[in-house]
């Protein structure tokens, strides 16, 4: 009998002896149940059709028969099992890299993750999208959704307040399960006509799909080990499988391998001066990493900044690809230190925003300056002072070695990093520059006009021979041309710079460094002169590139990415 959602869970029977026998196995005792279609083959082992399925066709298959095996364990009264296998799976299938188009009703999504967290008891019901449509829509069974301004859905509905958005696995998964509807799905075929965020004939918001190639469903956690820890000794029996052979229950696992979720298209409302952000957060939300920790992490009243980015992350997550969202809460934490009435500096808030949730996720903490013996030591007690993400995806090391003009002998110091600020010489007649170039002369030995005490033997240089090295390399590569001066007077340096798809830095690392390779991720283009320009970002989702443009999002078909002449900052990641 089907648990119904106005039942009580029946409790798992704990009476089975260990002196059982193998009748009285996991697999028997589903053979036995009421549930005949259930059978062990598709409850317990992965089907095996004679015909060839595609890749779509399996995939439905794997949740077909996961959603069969909860459904046994539920009717067996294995009430804890088959909730740890449904959140495990679930969870799984929700941080796939697959575009989020399907609605499910807010409400019944937060008593689902309720009921998966068991603070309720009650099974929930069927699905109800009936409560996001209008009347003469309710009694479809499929609606297709082709802007964010589809007049068969209700006027005024807000992610996370009437609706969440699923992939098409995770949506499969609880249909399959719960039932209910209808399904409503955005057409991600066909181009959304939104005048009021798209205005030129090219933008295409289709690509918002996923390279099918690249969508994998690997091995990772195994739900069978929550069947093992549920079942008595007893239980915990060879099963057989189809060609009749005895084989351990462990080999009949499912695995999933959760990925970082990539978040969809959006673009970003600038109400005044706020393309500087804008640009900067774009970039930000291309880096599942940052985004998949973030966005789980614990709320926190103390934690203002991080905070306002998760609350960012979630909208950005439930909103329709294509459409325009505002960055309020995040514009006015920053108005001490960034005022909307005046331009401001798109580096600037990146070192900003990343110091301060770093800040957060740390803790404030002063520590005295410290001499290392090497890099490496030097490296593992600032990981060890700085467990946190920005540190895990930005933060490399320099090492700075000086040497003495008496004793000839090095000293070296070790600085954490966040970028690297790379200097353009101005010049009468524009010059074109390769980022080699530039890396070259900011790495380059130099004779630095400072005085300077030699630790060895105390002989005071009055200036010092300086080189610096990478010492341990980011996973995400920032690096920020200095077009804007002040010395001699303030001005904008527009010289082209040509930077690479693929970048190595190997010639600025110390010889043990492993990972020097890079590619492109981001890039942020400044247009205009020092007192009133223009910020836009290049950056990528589900790998596609895009021009973000404030509100205005558009497919980058010509690769301008690779080659825009007003690139400001440049953002690698490790290959």
């Amino acid at each position: 009998m089907f648990i119904c959602c106005n039942n009580k869970p029946k409790k798992e029977n704990k009476s089975v002896k260990n002196g059982s026998t193998a009748a009285h196995s996991d697999a028997e005792s589903i053979k036995q149940s009421k549930c005949e279609e259930y059978t062990n083959k598709e409850a317990i082992q992965e089907i095996k059709n004679i015909e060839p399925m595609n890749e779509k066709d399996k995939k439905l298959q794997e949740i077909q028969n996961i959603v069969n095996r909860i459904k046994v364990y539920r009717n067996q009264g294995k009430f804890d099992m088959s909730i740890d296998i449904e959140k495990a799976f679930v969870t799984s299938l929700i941080e796939q890299d697959l575009p989020t188009t399907h609605f499910v009703e807010c409400r019944w999504a937060v008593n689902y993750t309720k009921f998966l967290e068991r603070n309720i008891d009650d099974i929930p019901p069927p699905i109800n999208n009936h409560k996001l449509l209008t009347e003469d829509n309710t009694n479809k069974e499929i609606v297709v959704i082709r802007s964010e301004k589809d007049t068969q859905l209700l006027p005024g509905l807000k992610p996370d307040r009437h609706y969440v958005l699923l992939n098409d696995r995770s949506w499969n998964f609880i249909q399959l399960l719960y039932g209910g509807g209808p399904t409503i799905i955005i057409d991600l075929d066909i181009t959304v006509m939104s005048p009021d965020i798209f205005h030129d004939d090219l933008t295409n918001v289709t690509t918002h799909t996923a390279n099918p190639s690249k969508i994998s469903f690997d091995p990772a956690i195994e739900i069978a080990k929550y069947e093992i820890q549920n079942l008595e000794e007893s239980e915990i029996t060879n099963i057989k499988n189809t060609n009749g052979r005895s084989i351990p229950q462990k080999t009949n696992s499912i695995k999933i391998n959760p990925k970082p979720y990539e978040l969809p298209y959006v673009g970003l409302n600038n109400p005044k001066y706020y393309c500087y952000m804008n640009s900067i957060l774009q970039c930000l939300l291309s880096i599942k990493e940052l985004n998949n920790s973030l966005i789980k992490y614990p709320k926190q009243q103390n934690k203002k900044f991080t905070m306002a980015y998760q609350e960012f992350l979630k909208v950005v997550q439930n909103s329709i690809p294509g459409s325009s969202i505002s960055v309020e809460k995040l514009q006015n934490m920053c108005l001490n230190k960034f005022k909307y009435t005046q331009q401001q500096d798109a580096h600037e808030f990146l070192l900003y925003l990343l110091s301060e949730i770093q800040e957060e996720l740390v803790g404030k903490k002063q520590y005295k300056k410290e001499e290392f013996p090497n890099a490496q030591e030097a490296w593992d007690i600032y990981k060890s002072r700085n467990p946190d993400i920005i540190t895990d995806l930005f933060a490399g090391q320099i090492a700075s070695k000086s040497y003495c003009s008496k004793c000839k002998q090095i000293s070296e110091g070790f600085d954490p990093i966040l970028d690297l600020n790379l200097p353009l010489q101005k010049n009468s007649i524009p010059k074109e520059y390769k980022l080699y170039d530039c890396l070259q002369n900011y790495f380059k030995e130099e004779q630095i006009n400072d005085v300077w005490k030699c630790d060895r033997c105390n002989f005071v240089n009055k200036s010092v021979l300086r080189k610096i090295k990478l010492t341990q390399t980011p996973k995400y590569l920032i690096l920020h041309l200095k077009r804007f001066t002040q010395i001699p007077r303030s001005q904008k340096i527009t010289d082209e710079v040509k930077y690479p798809e693929i970048l190595d830095i190997k010639e600025f690392c110390e010889e043990n460094v492993e990972y020097t390779k890079y590619t492109l991720k981001g890039v942020i283009s400044h247009m205009g002169q020092l007192n009133g320009g223009h910020y836009v970002a290049y950056t990528q989702r589900q790998n596609q590139w895009y021009n973000f443009d404030d509100n205005v999002v558009t497919k980058d078909k010509t690769n301008q990415h690779l080659s825009d002449k007003g690139a400001y900052i440049i953002l690698y990641e490790q290959r």
